[in-house]
């Protein structure tokens, strides 16, 4: 065997190396990309247990809120942040959709919810306000719901 030999052989040797590695680190990535996603979505569980919670504390104000009744300037603030909150979240949501970090029958799930409190009270004079808020992209969604609940 001449050195051209052990030669030809140590690149074989080394491609097939090289072979394994990539598909090593194909698994890797993959497996990263997962834990990432379920991180993304733990990550959303928790900020939606965080409204439910202030939800929940709160109760009382909200019934006042959505009777329509006469509210306190302590009210009308609280209403603010609950859209606040509550628009901050959907554009989360919104983002991860559109990154491809959420499933379709997870993000349509929640624009049904998302569109059903579009109609709550008082959420048309804060989104008058506050729309220029949000991301573009985002508004842009938020107005063709609010065109396409007006339609109907």
């Amino acid at each position: 065997m001449n050195w051209d030999a052990i030669g030809a052989i140590a690149e074989v040797v080394g491609g097939l190396g090289v072979i394994a590695t990539l598909f090593y680190l194909s698994i890797q990535i993959r497996g990263s990309n997962r834990i990432a996603s379920a991180q993304s979505r733990q990550s959303m569980s928790e900020f939606a247990s965080a409204i439910s919670r202030f939800r929940a504390e709160n109760a009382d104000r909200y019934a006042r809120i959505a009777t329509g009744g006469e509210l306190s300037a302590g009210d009308r603030e609280f209403q603010y942040w609950s859209h606040m909150q509550m628009l901050i979240y959907g554009e989360t949501h919104f983002h991860q959709y559109q990154l491809g970090l959420m499933p379709e029958s997870h993000w349509q799930g929640f624009a049904s919810f998302l569109v059903s409190y579009i109609e709550s009270k008082g959420f048309e004079d804060f989104w008058n306000r506050e729309a220029t808020s949000f991301s573009q992209d985002y508004t842009a969604w938020i107005n063709d719901q609010i065109k396409a609940r007006g339609n109907k």
